[in-house]
């Protein structure tokens, strides 16, 4: 949007038939990360889409969305915006494409080759913007990258505070290597809910005298010991450990975020396969185990699961500038800003033994540098999403949807700025990429 409304030819290029990835397919509706934390919405794009998809939810939804739930967005409404809003800018859109490959020449991309249905399609570009967020065109182009977590990353936690597990004062030890990754989740949908009473239940520990069950009872029940369900101890088991339930567009629908499938590697075919195979045999028992063990939830019915795996972290750009966990929970503050975060430090525990591992961010926001949306390997290849050049820390901070539709923004924005000026986006003055988003709108 940005880089065709500034005056570029643009090609976007979809793997799917529908555009908003985990937005849409993936039914994680809350639309995070609008505002910092005092309140000043972010603006720009990401407030054009999100105030067009509420609006248009509250009118053809039935959905009752008042100001206490106004972030939530019915993700069938935003395949309208965002197909929509593209078309209007002038670009162009390829769905039903992947990538194959890249060509280069010295430090620049020359062209990728795409497949569609029709066959191979080569496209020639000056500038590349991997949004892929498994950075599968800089993987593919050679450029560096990092995939998961980085070697004593997580030791940064411990000097901020924010070594816990969320909603408890327990330490988190750390991860015994690094390379470690987020599992992997698929959202559910569910009908006919008491959610007022169900979301009592959300993250806590609970025992099995807590609902008013023996363990020897749980153990008749069909799901016990399937994967996630293992029982092991005192505590009900469950995927993520805890009884995770969101309010949707809809008073009695909830949203539910309960699936989790730890070791898998998104961006390794096999390991995405396997995890696809464990988190969707997840989803009937744990609508099972809801509609039996969690009041709120006895006359509920299923409605439908995301349509593809939820993943969290896999490769990232290695820029020109890598924003720490540090200075993300510091809220480090940057000349020329592109785009700025305010989302918890959010890591799901790659090992599974906690449920998440963070807290608030120490300010308002953070600011995030030009230098992490440029390669460093290349001069005409940006990234932005879930794959900007963060560490592990910051990365689960950033790859919520607010902050990755910011960087996209600026990524756009970058790559038409360069291209009118003759120049790559590593030569691009920040200043001026600065001022041309807040003429955008985006607060900077």
């Amino acid at each position: 949007i940005a880089s065709a409304r500034n005056g570029d030819k643009t090609l976007l290029v979809e793997a799917s038939g529908v555009l908003g990835g985990q937005a849409t397919l993936g039914l994680v509706t809350p639309l995070d990360a609008r505002f910092t934390k005092s309140g000043k919405s972010f603006g720009g794009i990401m407030e054009e889409i999100s105030e067009k998809t509420i609006k248009l939810t509250k009118e053809y939804c039935s959905c009752g969305v008042d100001g206490k739930i106004s972030h939530i967005a019915s993700p069938h409404i935003l395949k309208y915006v965002l197909v929509d809003i593209v078309e209007e800018s002038g670009a162009d859109i390829y769905f039903h494409t992947t990538i194959l490959s890249a060509n280069t020449d010295g430090d620049n991309i020359t062209s990728v080759i795409l497949s569609g249905k029709s066959g191979l399609i080569k496209v020639n570009a000056k500038c590349f913007i991997d949004a892929t967020g498994d950075a599968d065109l800089v993987y593919l182009s050679g450029a560096e990258y990092v995939l998961g977590s980085e070697p004593g990353v997580f030791e940064q936690l411990s000097e901020t505070g924010l070594n816990k597990s969320h909603f408890s004062d327990n330490e988190y030890s750390g991860y015994s290597h690094d390379g470690l990754m987020q599992p992997v989740s698929i959202f559910i949908l569910m009908g006919n809910v008491d959610v007022d009473k169900a979301v009592t239940f959300n993250n806590k520990d609970l025992k099995f005298g807590d609902l008013g069950i023996t363990k020897e009872k749980f153990l008749e029940w069909k799901f016990a010991n399937t994967c996630g369900f293992e029982v092991s101890g005192d505590s009900i088991p469950m995927p993520q450990g805890r009884v995770l339930v969101s309010r949707s567009t809809r008073p009695d629908i909830a949203v539910i975020n309960m699936s989790r499938v730890v070791g898998v590697d998104g961006s390794d075919a096999d390991n995405l396969n396997d995890g696809e195979i464990k988190a969707q045999k997840q989803i009937i028992a744990i609508v099972d185990f809801l509609k039996t063990f969690i009041p709120g939830f006895e006359d509920s019915y299923y409605i439908q699961s995301g349509a593809t795996l939820g993943v969290r972290e896999t490769r990232r750009m290695v820029g020109e500038y890598v924003l720490s966990g540090m200075e993300a929970i510091n809220c480090k503050v940057f000349d020329n800003p592109i785009a700025r975060g305010s989302y918890i430090i959010d890591i799901h525990d790659p090992s599974g033994r906690a449920r998440a591992i963070g807290g608030d961010i120490k300010g308002d926001y953070y600011d995030i540098p030009y230098g992490c949306i440029i390669s460093k390997t290349y001069n005409n290849l940006l990234s932005c999403g879930r794959c900007i050049s963060v560490d592990h820390i910051a990365h689960s901070s950033t790859r919520i949807q607010g902050t990755c539709i910011q960087t996209g923004q600026a990524a756009g924005t970058a790559a038409a700025i360069a291209n009118a000026n003759g120049i790559s986006p590593k030569q691009l003055d920040t200043n001026e990429l600065h001022q041309q988003l807040l003429k955008a709108g985006m607060y900077l």
